[in-house]
């Protein structure tokens, strides 16, 4: 990655000091090195000769030989695996709707997973939506009580609040807060992915999240007899997971304690950011020049890569290329209503006429130069990114840009996004109409907003997914948009002799699209714009979750 001498330094050694700080649980005598011993012992002595039988509910079963018909035994993989996975599938079960595709899941026995539980769960982006892969091996089928926990939770997190009508195995409900923090599914795979990566706050705050997810479950009758488990095993594994508590927590803070100390070190030994705020040419002149290079370079030495989790250090590496280096031949089209209460507009006077630049809430609502403004990522990010902060009396952020997304949806305020639309009858009903004021004593009617067309990188365009609004379409934009990238911007009300469908006519012969029934649009690819809506937000945070920071070399700054 070409980048900022301070990343090149700061964002390898991320990974780095993950992979060092983090250690395996220590070996004790809990309930799940129980299930393990006892599954073990199956496993060496088990002598039984078994066959296939007829399907149950698509699922081949077991029978055990006896004499005379065989006798159709309850299988852990069919019964209880399969049966669970299935019912994630169904549309009529779990929330779906064209524009924001359901999480499902599918399950995959492997010769080994190296967990407590021999089971994990690993989230998958496609173009069509997320999975969750549940990974299991022979271990966890002869314990079954091993299984209890991840088909629970991917019970929830493919479901809506309540999941007892339509979950085969599990009964129960989501509380209220915690509903909140898993209500998109893609804040839990953000949080999966840390957690693989090393992250010690999202190992954390996953055990944390996963004792309160289970707190209002229980495992069917049905299935606590046939699998001969404890009728309260729910609870033995909350407390298992408790038992895990404080180490993690220490861990967590003890990490975040660190790489804080190790950025602030950096800050005032070399004065950097005060360099940067006292040079002439400030954020503003930078983005009214269209100086690519020298925006990523500023964006790079003010972004706090060195307490970023994994997830969220590599989608910020993502848009700064996209920022420098934009594709033109992968963009979009995109519309958003202003009005100047709410929305700052940079302009300029050139020799081709006037030209416009913008940026987000959080650099426009706040004092000092718009360089000096740049330190407000810091505390931005941890006031936006973590929905689940006051959940579990933790002391350490998890923090997650998916978390940042679905704050934005709910209040833009102060947002590091810039909110955008397909459809420009929704960014007409948005703008600020003009308004009387009086000038010279003479009342005359002035601008008061108006409606500004986007033509980006779509690394940079990104469908607001995470935010579970179904009835929105919005497409957010980081920080913000170069006067390349505007297509027009008509500022003012319409009227008779300029409307609002002539406005969109010539929107839709500059882009080639036809925006004037903007759902039955397609682009120049012949797609549709619901159809690439969802496609192309999971193909982005299959991106983000796509994290190789570990292959970047360390230098010794920490």
């Amino acid at each position: 990655m070409r980048s900022h001498p301070f990343v090149k330094r700061t964002l390898p050694c991320l990974a780095v000091v993950l992979a060092v700080t983090v250690h395996s649980m220590p070996a004790h005598a809990g309930f799940f090195d129980k299930m393990v011993a006892a599954a073990t012992q199956i496993l060496n002595s088990s002598k039984s000769q078994t066959m296939k039988t007829a399907t149950y509910d698509g699922a081949p079963q077991v029978a055990t030989q006896t004499q005379g018909t065989p006798k159709v035994e309850f299988s852990v993989e069919a019964d209880f695996i399969n049966n669970i996975v299935k019912s994630t599938q169904s549309t009529n079960a779990y929330v779906s709707n064209a524009l924001r595709k359901t999480s499902r899941a599918v399950a995959e026995k492997v010769d080994f997973v190296n967990t407590e539980t021999h089971t994990e769960i690993i989230p998958e982006y496609t173009e069509k939506g997320l999975t969750f892969r549940l990974r299991y091996d022979e271990m966890a089928v002869k314990s079954p009580a091993l299984l209890v926990k991840d088909l629970a939770l991917i019970t929830m997190l493919t479901s809506t609040s309540s999941f007892g009508s339509h979950s085969p195995a599990f009964s129960g409900s989501l509380d209220n807060k915690i509903h909140a923090e898993v209500e998109s599914p893609h804040a839990v795979a953000e949080l999966l992915t840390n957690v693989r990566e090393g992250s010690p706050t999202a190992k954390a705050r996953w055990n944390a999240l996963q004792i309160d997810l289970l707190q209002n479950v229980e495992l069917k009758p049905f299935f606590v007899q046939e699998m001969k488990l404890n009728s309260n095993i729910i609870e033995e594994i909350r407390t298992e997971l408790k038992d895990h508590s404080e180490k993690l927590d220490a861990e967590a803070a003890q990490f975040a304690r660190k790489q804080q100390k190790a950025l602030d070190k950096w800050k005032s030994e070399t004065g950097s950011l005060d360099k940067l705020e006292a040079m002439q040419e400030k954020l503003d002149d930078l983005i009214l020049k269209n100086d690519r290079k020298g925006v990523r370079q500023l964006l790079e030495a003010y972004l706090p890569w060195a307490v970023m989790e994994p997830v969220e250090a590599n989608t910020w590496k993502i848009w700064l290329e996209a920022i420098e280096n934009p594709n033109h031949e992968k963009s979009t089209v995109a519309f958003r209503g202003l009005k100047y209460d709410t929305d700052k507009i940079q302009r300029r006077q050139t020799s081709q006429g006037e030209i416009f630049g913008f940026m987000s809430t959080v650099l426009t609502k706040n004092q000092g130069s718009y360089t000096r403004r740049l330190r407000s990522l810091s505390t931005n990010r941890e006031k936006n990114g973590d929905i689940g902060f006051a959940n579990h009396g933790s002391q350490v952020r998890s923090v997650k840009i998916t978390d940042q997304m679905t704050a934005h949806a709910k209040d833009p305020k102060a947002s590091s996004f810039i909110s955008f639309t397909y459809d420009p009858a929704i960014a007409f009903r948005f703008m600020g109409q003009n308004v009387t004021k009086e000038v010279k004593g003479e009342k005359v009617s002035v601008p008061y907003g108006g409606i500004l067309v986007v033509k980006m990188d779509s690394r940079r365009m990104i469908p607001n997914i995470p935010s579970m609004y179904s009835t929105e379409i919005e497409l957010l934009a980081p920080l913000i948009v170069f006067p390349d990238e505007v297509v027009t911007y008509k500022e003012g009300s319409f009227n008779k002799d300029y409307t609002y469908e002539m406005f969109v006519k010539d929107v839709s012969d500059k882009t080639k699209i036809n925006f004037s029934s903007w759902a039955a649009a397609k682009d120049t690819n012949d797609e549709g714009l619901k159809e690439r809506y969802n496609r192309e937000g999971h193909e982005f945070f299959k991106q983000m979750t796509e994290v190789n920071l570990k292959a970047m070399s360390c230098s010794k700054v920490f």
